[in-house]
């Protein structure tokens, strides 16, 4: 009997659904924007990334050759300083 009467009992309505951007709060709409403002600045890095890549090659090699010139200075005049 006690099943028939839970099948009875009236049963809450489901919470209207909103629509997309009405719903949102303050908040949400913030945080929004400030997601898409890191999305636009990651993308204009990653659109940077090659030719930050030549540049920090490029240094690396001139680096490198300097340390070399550094060796042969140290080896001609006799020892490091």
């Amino acid at each position: 009997m006690r099943w028939t009467r839970r099948l009875l009992r009236r049963r809450p309505e489901p919470a209207p659904q909103r629509p997309d951007q009405a719903g949102k709060t303050h908040g949400q709409r913030e945080a929004e924007k400030a997601l898409s403002r890191a999305q636009k600045a990651r993308r204009a890095v990653e659109a940077h990334r090659p030719l930050v890549d030549r540049v920090a090659a490029r240094l690396a090699n001139e680096r490198e050759q300097n340390h070399f010139a550094e060796l042969f200075r140290q080896a001609f005049e006799g020892g490091p300083r």
